[in-house]
Formats: C-alpha cells, structure tokens, sequence
C-alpha cells in the first residue's frame, strides 16, 4: 500500500511517533544463547518469527538443543504494543545531489497471542514515511505487513506458517547463505541489516536432528524486494543523469536510461525453497545451505526501449564455519550459485554461474569493551562470456565500536572499501544510550567510487543524519 500525502505529514510523523512510544506497554526482551563453552557464538540468525511479540532472537547453533528445552510458553498470554519507532532527518552534501534534505519515519506495532503452550499467532504491521526535497521532490507513506504468523510447537519440531523475517549466514552484515529473505531498498545502504530486510510469506519448519538444526523453508509466494521511490535517490536507475547501478556510463547510452520504460514486473509463483543444516562440534561451528530461489533484487534488463525487471532462480549451495582461536571468532563462509543475471556487451541478457566468498574476524581488544569485525569478501563469475558487467568484486568492509561514558555512548565506524577498484562507504556514529531503550545519534553517510561500483552511483547520496530510535 503506498498513499501520498502532502507536506503535512512531516510534523504529524514526528508527533504520531512520539504519542505511539508512549502508549506502549510491553518491553522487548533480548535473548541470546551462548551455547557450549567451547562453541563459538558464531551464527546470528534474525528469526523475524519473534516467538514473545517483539523480541530479536539470536539463536546460535551449538545451543539448540539447549534453547529448545529452556523455552517456555504460558498458555493465555497476550501482547499488543509498539515494536520499533524511528525519526530521522537527513542533509544531503554533495551539491550534485538531486536532493536538499530527507525525513524518515517508522512505527511498527504487533499483537501476539499463545492461547496454549503448543501454539502461538502474531499480527504485526508497520508505516513508513518518506519524504525528500529537491529537484524531484516525493512524499509518501507506506504501509506493511510485520511477521504475521500461525506457530505450533512439539517436542523437537516448530511450524510456522505466515510471513516471516529470515536471514541465514554466517557473516556480518553482508551473509552469503541468505537465500530466503526479501530485500528492503528503499533507504539504500543507510540502515543496518535487520532494517534492510521485509517479512515475506513462507512455510518454515524447524527440527533438531543428529546434534545440530535443520531449518527448512519454503516461499510459497514470491516477494520481490521492496523498491525506493522513482524520484528518490537511492533508486537504482537514475533518469536525470542517464545512469545505471553497476554499469559504466560509457558502456550503457544515457540517452538510453533516460528515455527508457521501467517496467518493474514482479513474476507470479512461489519463490523457491531452502534448507539449512548447523551443527556445533569441539573444534568450530559449521553450516550448510541448500537452495533454489529467486533473487528479491531486480536485474534490469534491457528491451527496446525498456528496462525489464528479471528475479532468475538459481541454485545455491553454501558451506560455512566459526571457531574461537586467541580471544578472537573466526569466521569463512563460500557459496556457488547457478544463475547470476549479467549484460553482455551487445545489452543482451544471460545468467553465469558465480562463487562468492569471505572471511572475517571479530574481537575485542584488549579484553574491553570495544568491539572490531573485519571481514574480506569476494565475488567471481565463472566463465562469463564479454560482458558489461564487473566479473570480479573484492571488498574490506567492517565495524568499529566504542562505548565510552559508563556505556552512556557509543561512537562507531562502519566501512566498505572497493580493493579491485575505488569504492568507498563511511559511516561514522555517535549514540546516546543513556535514555533506554531510546536511543539518539548523528551519522554520515559517505560515498565515493569508480562509475560502476556502489560508492560511485550514490556519490550524490552523501548525507548527515540525526534522529531518534527505539525498539521495545
């Protein structure tokens, strides 16, 4: 559902936020399982299925049969309250920038009932509202479905049918085995990887099987990912400039861009199907992924005089691994895929197959309170004929965080930089803690880059944020 709205609704966002937060009555727990001494809490797994209403579960593998006979449900119990509000204004700096200025609002709310010990249903639902000033000014609000599921437990087996958040993978932030989740776009790189992610419909089951966890999924309807507005500046497409995300200009006529029929066609289906298989052993946590899916982030195709959305399915098979060695997790993660859709130099389509790859570490040094990840990730077509498109990437990207101030504050640093060719994202942060569970930051976005990389099609995105935050 999108409504337009006029310009009204920027003080109305702030207000609504704010009377929305007050009303809420039920705090969100956090749960993590640390599992077995010697495992390495390796895996973060977003399970959107939110099992107590509005909580986030990071369920490590080596903890499964532990976490399955620790939890408790009281037949009967019933919630209803807010889950996660944000207000958010944002500058843009660059003065090729085809906007001044952007606001963003979110409330998401949800009810969950367990009438009995064996059961549980939730409703969630969120409104999100944009609005950017500038040559191509929009304003607009959203309307969306949360995790809104039907649940049923037994003694070594969950079911869950509705919609659903999952994310598998073992790396931060940028996961390769996640296969079954729908892609959210409509801020760009802003947000962090929970934020970038939408519900979306699926059948999940859930077993502890040999030691370990087999998670199997199936997308009985395709959801394709969730798309800026046309006049944004995260959208991938750039009319005004003629541009293509990935794309040298010199390779696609911008001429060609900007008179060109977007033609954003979703396909009809099922999305595909998925299982994944983590088992925790002495020496490393390990996991593996099978898959058949459609990608939820368009390829744009050219036809004519169009450009032609493409999801293609492609099969995926990913194995990865966390241990603990010198205080430190260590973490490698691979996957092949099939089909990767990629332009030849005559702008005809095809699909190659690629391996994806990456390795990372994360610590705290010297035993405090900061916390360092660091990650190296790699992309490779296999035997691509000529094409217009980048047949290898290489990035390092991480995160750096500070608590300071009794952990009143925290200043953090995420990055990601282009090594086979200049693609550059800065995201310095400074948070204040001490108003829980509100939080209120300023950030900078920067990018920078090479025509066909990131960095260099959203060079105009640079922008300093400020804004409020909380999740209950």
């Amino acid at each position: 559902m999108s409504i337009r709205c006029n310009p009204i609704f920027r003080p109305l966002l702030l207000v609504s936020c704010a009377a929305l937060h007050f009303q809420a009555s039920a705090a969100d727990e956090i749960i993590i399982d640390g599992g077995t001494d010697n495992a390495a809490p390796a895996e973060i797994v977003i399970d959107g299925g939110q099992p107590s209403g509005g909580e986030i579960l990071i369920d490590e593998p080596a903890a499964a049969a532990v976490a399955a006979a620790a939890e408790t449900h009281t037949a009967g119990n019933f919630r209803i309250g807010i889950d996660d509000v944000r207000f958010e204004y944002g500058s843009f700096t660059h003065s090729g920038s085809a906007s001044n200025r952007a606001l963003y609002g979110k409330v998401a709310a949800s009810a969950n009932w367990q009438p009995d010990p064996a059961w549980e249903m939730q409703l969630a639902a969120r409104v999100d509202g944009y609005e950017e000033d500038g040559s191509d000014d929009f304003s607009k609000l959203d309307g969306d479905y949360g995790d809104s599921f039907v649940r049923y437990r037994g003694d070594n087996l969950k079911v869950t049918f509705g919609t659903q958040t999952v994310i598998w993978g073992r790396l931060d932030e940028l996961p390769l085995s996640d296969r079954v989740s729908t892609a959210d776009l409509t801020r760009g790189v802003v947000d962090d990887l929970e934020d970038r992610r939408r519900s979306n419909p699926m059948l999940r089951v859930e077993s502890f099987i040999a030691g370990g966890k087999l998670d199997l999924v199936w997308l009985m309807d395709f959801r394709a990912a969730e798309m800026p507005d046309r006049n944004s500046v995260w959208y991938p497409v750039d009319r005004r400039k003629g541009r293509l995300l990935g794309f040298d200009p010199d390779d696609v006529p911008p001429a060609l861009i900007r008179n060109a029929v977007i033609d954003e066609d979703e396909p009809d289906g099922d999305g595909g199907f998925g299982a994944r298989y983590t088992r925790s052993h002495s020496f490393a946590d390990i996991g593996m992924t099978v898959a058949h899916t459609r990608q939820s982030m368009p390829y744009y195709r050219a036809v004519g005089n169009t450009l032609h959305t493409e999801y293609p399915r492609s099969w995926a098979f990913g194995i990865d691994a966390a241990t603990n060695i010198a205080d430190a997790i260590w973490r490698i993660e691979a996957v092949y895929s099939s089909d990767n859709p990629v332009t030849r130099r005559d702008l005809s389509y095809t699909t190659v197959e690629a391996v994806q790859w990456g390795v990372g570490v994360e610590m705290h040094p010297g035993d405090g309170d900061a916390r360092v990840n660091l990650q190296l990730i790699g992309s490779n077509l296999i035997g691509a004929p000529h094409i217009l498109d980048r047949s290898e990437i290489y990035t390092f990207n991480g995160e750096i965080e500070i608590p300071f101030d009794r952990e009143r504050w925290r200043a953090s640093l995420d990055f990601n930089l282009g090594l086979d060719a200049k693609d550059v994202y800065l995201n310095p942060e400074v948070a204040f803690l001490g108003w829980e569970p509100h939080e209120l930051f300023v950030a900078a976005h920067y990018l920078e880059g090479s025509v066909n990389t990131l960095g260099g099609f959203y060079r105009d995105a640079s922008m300093v944020n400020v804004g409020w935050r909380a999740k209950f």
